[in-house]
């Protein structure tokens, strides 16, 4: 209600009829107004009593998700209002949540425009006390995000491909000097002996199996990944990880510290390829701690962080340049002597099928720290939500 009305309402005795006649015009004009823009508006509106009770709907709701044909919507329960029971669920769920906002995002079959992809926003709103809920169609812009992510794929395997092209240059090369040498050695001796054939033969195996080695790892890369989701425990994940290299860690005298944060949601993940990250994780640092390194130790730590799950790998080994942090998830960069500098581009990867992310931050001479982030599934945060109120 505006302060004009709140105003002339305090003083309606005094009014003459002409007088309120106007502000209900007035009123009627501006609700026509409002009710047009919140029609057209590309947003499906909702708005919610705190038992669930349809205060506001928008038009454009009905053409986002599919209701209950009904000749009136208020004052209806939502249950008899929308037919999705994911959406009717997430509601009720808000509103028992403590959280001031939430979004979810639904997949939808709307009879009249097909299969969308939606948002939904929840709000609480404090007068009157209600919940507003937005809803969004994100069908065109997924849409746009998958031709994105097409179109990057393709860039990165062009980069990919040119990267196995100059790999491997230099086996190849190093095949033909020793075949010529070989050649040589038979045009002025007329023959070799085992020993001498031998010496060069095992150079040319060598290089072949290192060629071997850059095109099995380029086709790892860049082949569909399978990826196998299930809900996961993250920390018996980095437990199963650890007991795999700490007999080496013990070995090269390097100091493994395990910090596990306490109820941890669980995710959704393959296990597997989360365990080959982190033991990827480890095995850089190992091979990044100097032989000389006062106190060598990694740190495995898990936490939450938002609506994250993460996994930190950190080390205290030789560090990087801000330079070196740029690229080190490009295709075939490497910092080490050996390797195909496809590595990391691999848990980039696989963590983006997990729509998770990695990040890295180091600081040379000094050591570094790679993080992994696994989204917390909706049905683990909403598990999160009631413990809280039940522990309260």
């Amino acid at each position: 209600m505006s302060q004009f009305v709140k105003k002339a309402s305090s003083k309606i005795e005094k009014l003459s009829n002409e007088e309120i006649l106007r502000i209900i015009e007035t009123q009627t004009s501006d609700l026509k107004i409002r009710n047009y823009i919140l029609d057209n508006a590309m947003e499906g509106c909702l708005m919610l009593d705190m038992s669930e009770n349809v205060l506001y709907l928008n038009s454009t709701l009905s053409n986002l998700i599919t209701l209950y044909p009904r000749n009136k919507y208020i004052d209806i329960n939502i249950s008899k209002v929308i037919i999705d029971g994911d959406i009717v669920s997430f509601i009720r769920k808000f509103r028992k949540s403590l959280q001031h906002t939430q979004e979810e995002f639904f997949e939808v079959d709307n009879p009249s425009r097909g299969h969308r992809s939606i948002s939904c926003i929840a709000s609480r709103v404090t007068d009157p006390k209600a919940m507003l809920f937005l809803f969004r169609d994100m069908t065109i812009f997924n849409r746009f995000k998958e031709e994105f992510r097409k179109n990057e794929s393709l860039a990165q395997l062009t980069t990919m491909a040119a990267g196995v092209a100059h790999e491997i240059k230099n086996p190849l090369a190093s095949i033909s000097i020793y075949l010529q040498l070989m050649d040589k050695i038979m045009e002025k001796n007329g023959s070799m002996t085992r020993e001498e054939a031998k010496k060069y033969l095992d150079v040319v195996s060598e290089e072949v199996d290192r060629i071997n080695k850059i095109a099995v790892d380029f086709l790892f890369a860049v082949k569909p990944m399978k990826v196998n989701l299930a809900i996961c425990n993250v920390n018996d994940i980095v437990k199963k990880t650890v007991s795999v290299v700490s007999a080496e860690l013990s070995q090269k005298g390097i100091a493994l510290n395990l910090h596990l944060a306490v109820s941890l949601p669980k995710v959704l993940a393959d296990c597997t390829l989360i365990q080959q990250s982190i033991l990827n994780l480890i095995n850089n640092a190992m091979q990044a701690m100097p032989e000389d390194k006062k106190d060598p130790a990694i740190t495995v730590s898990t936490f939450m962080e938002g609506d994250m799950v993460k996994i930190s790998v950190a080390d205290n080994g030789c560090g990087m340049t801000e330079e070196q942090m740029s690229k080190i998830f490009e295709p075939y960069y490497t910092t080490k002597s050996s390797g195909t500098g496809l590595g990391l581009t691999v848990l980039f990867k696989i963590m983006k099928q997990h729509e998770g992310d990695v990040t890295v931050h180091s600081t040379l001479g000094s050591g570094s720290e790679f993080t992994l982030q696994i989204p917390v599934p909706s049905t683990e945060r909403f598990r999160l939500a009631d413990d809280g109120r039940n522990k309260g």
